[in-house]
């Protein structure tokens, strides 16, 4: 699984740090560009934070922080922030937070010291401050000395048992509150009342945090490592029963065996592989074709552009060639996927993007929108297989499984089967031979019947008992062989060469 909104994020520290010291209170989830301390430190991603840090995010960089208690803060370029106060006790959820934002943009996400008493968490800002319960919302602050305060969610009438977003905006003498998302209201001598967002204010804030489209691979990689601690929790099993109960679905209790078995040291290729065993538990029904409808029910979990790497050994356990002969190497080759999950309607729907650099070609971007359909079961499991063509097109080439019961679920996700087999050739929509497939997935110049496609897989799954939280890996195939015929079946197969990417992400509630 940059976010871009780097949406990769929550880190459950809580007990796993007693060897540090008492002052630490948080880590740098993601840094972009140059941050630093007060003590003009630089700060890079996995970086400490304590207990009275000032934290300066520079021209064209980004940060995001991640505090004990789950809150959340992504900070815009040319912001300073302090950490007045920070008490946090993990068993009672009690504690005290205090910010002092003195320029610049942060976004944040309140996390369990709101959540337990929302007026223990309290940001100051150059002519006022704001008290805020349950919710998402984000301060600027311009040189003119106005500062915005606008209020992203959740709304007073989300189904997900979510505390309604409400900021209490003060300039010391007059209140303002704020309870609708998309709403915000300013102080520049006074507070004013709450109002619509100001497209001028969108477009700065939209500016400042942009930095993070960067994407480099160090960030992907430290934001990997960091993020996969989130997944392991002792509870998981219940909270996913009790989940179910609440929105009338069934509890995977092999699906939860299977992420219940990644701890908190989990690194990507160990996400990769859990996710290759997980079965999908969606129901395609007629309504495929359903349009989908977006509403304050729905949860999105955008995952940003994540970097795919070359591997040799899958996560499936199977082996790939280690040339450069498909893919250009070192050339941009990600995925990024918007899932829309509607617990309460029980459907599911996603619009998937791909950018793919093939040897000698121009990077290509691909996208596409799945059919609207049905979920059944938490953790929700779903996954989609496209051919990517090289004109930017795409279409549904779902691999069959042979009957041996290599593939876990009904669709494979490989174009080999066995050590120099191929999958069965059957296509869902498009039956073919052997011969068929592989030219379509054939990238020899020297072969005029070579396709020169690439085979995509994507799935997605939720992870925790909130459904909240959500993991999501894509895998790019191609193969490169002169001849490309059914007798030479092995010598094709090993001529594959494979693609693996995963991502951590945390769903937010649309409004």
């Amino acid at each position: 699984m940059i976010k871009k909104f780097f949406y990769i994020l929550f880190i459950y520290f809580l007990l796993i740090f007693k060897s540090f010291s008492t002052e630490f209170i948080g880590v740098i989830g993601v840094a972009v560009g140059e941050i630093t301390n007060q003590n003009n430190e630089k700060l890079l991603s996995g970086s400490k934070i304590f207990y009275g840090d000032t934290i300066v995010v520079k021209p064209k960089s980004n940060a995001q922080i991640l505090f004990l208690d789950e809150t959340v803060m992504t900070v815009g370029e040319s912001t300073e922030l302090t950490i007045d106060d920070f008490i946090y006790d993990p068993k009672t959820s009690n504690g005290n937070f205090v910010t002092n934002i003195k320029s610049g943009v942060v976004k944040t996400i309140s996390g369990k010291i709101s959540e337990k008493n929302p007026e223990n968490l309290e940001i100051k800002i150059p002519n006022g401050s704001l008290g805020v319960r349950g919710t998402e919302f984000i301060v600027s602050l311009n040189d003119k000395k106005e500062s915005t305060v606008l209020l992203l969610g959740p709304g007073p009438e989300n189904t997900l048992g979510m505390v309604p977003g409400n900021i209490k905006l003060t300039d010391g003498i007059n209140t303002t509150v704020i309870t609708s998302p998309g709403f915000q209201a300013m102080i520049q001598n006074v507070v004013s009342l709450a109002s619509p967002a100001n497209p001028d204010v969108l477009t700065q804030i939209s500016s400042s945090m942009s930095h993070s489209v960067l994407n480099s691979s160090n960030i992907v990689n430290s934001s990997n490592n960091l993020t996969t601690n989130l997944i392991n929790s002792a509870d998981l099993k219940n909270n996913i029963i009790i989940t179910a109960k609440k929105f009338d679905l069934k509890a995977d209790e092999s699906a939860s065996e299977i992420l219940s078995s990644l701890s908190t040291n989990s690194e990507s290729k160990e996400i990769l592989v859990a996710m290759n065993e997980l079965q999908e538990n969606i129901i395609v029904t007629d309504n495929e074709n359903y349009v989908r409808t977006l509403d304050k029910d729905t949860i999105l979990y955008d995952s940003g552009w994540f970097d795919l790497t070359k591997v040799t050994t899958g996560s499936n356990g199977l082996s790939y060639s280690s040339d450069k002969n498909v893919f250009e190497d070192g050339a941009t080759q990600q995925g990024r996927a918007k899932v829309y999950v509607n617990f309460n309607k029980k459907e599911i729907s996603a619009d998937v993007f791909s950018k793919v650099t093939l040897k000698g070609a121009s990077t290509v971007d691909y996208s596409f929108t799945t059919p609207t359909v049905t979920l059944t079961t938490i953790p929700v499991v779903a996954s989609v297989p496209k051919a990517l063509v090289p004109n930017g097109t795409t279409s549904l080439d779902e691999l069959i499984d042979s009957g041996g019961g290599e593939c876990p679920a009904d669709s494979c996700t490989s174009l080999v089967r066995v050590a120099n087999t191929l999958q069965d050739s059957a296509l869902t929509l498009n039956s073919g031979t052997t011969e068929q497939l592989m030219d379509k997935y054939n990238h020899d110049t020297n072969n005029s019947d070579a396709a020169k496609e690439v085979f995509q897989y994507g799935k997605f799954t939720t992870v925790d008992g909130s459904g909240l939280t959500g993991l999501g890996t894509m895998i790019f195939e191609g193969a490169h062989d002169a001849a490309a015929a059914p007798a030479g079946e092995a010598a094709y197969v090993q001529s594959i060469e494979r693609l693996e990417g995963s991502t951590v992400v945390i769903g937010k509630a649309l409004e």
